[in-house]
């Protein structure tokens, strides 16, 4: 069964096993559609492009000329960059989008303000916060995230917040209040200019899905791993069994956007067995990159160090963070210690062996 999710990246939640007599089948999960050309314009071309539902997606914007673009990422529909003269910070830029609400306007503002180092406001005093818009016939909201003291180099949020089409699109300016300060004029025009291309993109879009042909996220299961039903949100489960130990279990879900981020998920995932939280630096220097082929894991160890820790956390989690077309998505393996180490280099194995391939017709 298909699912859409809009801006031309429809994907499913299906997963079809392979039924053979190998010892490692392999698993499809229904996904992204394949677009006619993967070859990403040069940076050059980008700059000099303009902006049109067929590249950014179902609202247009023009760059102004203070700003610099940089490459888009798997999250950044557009991707700037301002820096000062005198060398005293830089400003980014960004355009994202998301399906859905992404957790409402309260959750991502208080995400951008703990981001610039403050705490988190209520729903009485967002909405003392928030000015209503209305660009190009279609209401919004602009959030002014700033600092509480004079620091020119303390953090300064601007962001302006559109549901549009049923995905929620972020412009979203950062950077030191000196220079946010300088830039907020041009930022403003930038959204006022905005436009929303409406019918126009559906047709795009749809002409879109039905040119393109859909992938399959596929890996080979390892040996001993027997299919389990999990829960709806994910599309692969499986447990393993080792006599004498509770199951270990392991599961594939997938979220769009970052879904609130690494530092937050591998926090998550380290509370779930009882281990304590992480700073953003701990995250940043203790996941480990695994290739498959061009696909990229993060891959973290999640399991009790110190002495304190082994006395009282008796389980382990191996997690691995992949980005792909806009999504995230999570491959977790959780059980006790022991039956964690034994399954490590089958859970490797199968990281290694995802891959996106064509659907069988």
């Amino acid at each position: 069964m298909m699912r859409a999710f809009g801006s031309g990246l429809a994907v499913t939640a299906l997963i079809a096993m392979l039924v053979s007599g190998c010892s490692r089948p392999t698993v499809e999960v229904y996904d992204v559609p394949k677009a006619e050309s993967s070859t990403a314009p040069s940076l050059t071309e980008q700059s000099t492009q303009p902006s049109s539902p067929e590249d950014r997606g179902w609202i247009r914007w023009s760059k102004p000329e203070p700003w610099t673009e940089l490459a888009p990422t798997a999250f950044r529909k557009g991707n700037y960059l301002f820096e000062g003269d005198s060398g005293n910070g830089k400003v980014e830029i960004t355009v994202s989008s998301f399906p859905g609400d992404v957790g409402g306007t309260l959750a991502n503002v208080n995400r951008w303000r703990g981001q610039a180092g403050l705490g988190p406001v209520s729903q009485s005093e967002l909405a003392a916060s928030l000015t209503e818009l209305t660009i190009d016939g279609n209401a919004g909201q602009l959030v002014d995230i700033l600092p509480e003291g004079d620091d020119p180099q303390a953090a300064r949020i601007v962001a302006a917040i559109f549901m549009y089409r049923g995905e929620s699109w972020f412009f979203k300016m950062s950077g030191p209040q000196s220079l946010v300060d300088g830039q907020k004029p041009v930022f403003d025009t930038f959204i006022e200019t905005l436009e929303f291309t409406g019918a126009n993109a559906a047709k795009s879009q749809d002409s879109e899905i039905s040119e393109s042909r859909p992938l399959a996220l596929a890996f080979d299961t390892p040996e001993g791993w027997t299919e389990s039903s999990g829960s709806s949100f994910r599309i692969a489960s499986f447990q393993i069994d080792l006599e004498g130990f509770e199951p270990g279990d392991f599961s594939i879900t997938r979220f769009p956007g970052d879904a609130g981020g690494i530092h937050a998920n591998v926090n998550r995932w380290r509370q779930q067995i009882g281990l304590s939280n992480w700073s953003e630096k701990q995250v940043e220097e203790r996941g480990r990159e695994i290739a498959a082929g061009e696909l990229k894991f993060a891959l973290y160890d999640l399991a009790p160090r110190t002495e304190a820790e082994k006395e009282n956390v008796q389980e382990r989690i191996l997690a691995a963070v992949m980005e792909h077309y806009g999504q995230s998505y999570f491959f977790k393996l959780r059980g006790e210690i022991f039956l964690v180490e034994t399954q490590r280099n089958k859970f490797l194995q199968l990281l290694r062996s995802t891959r996106f391939e064509t659907e069988s017709p």
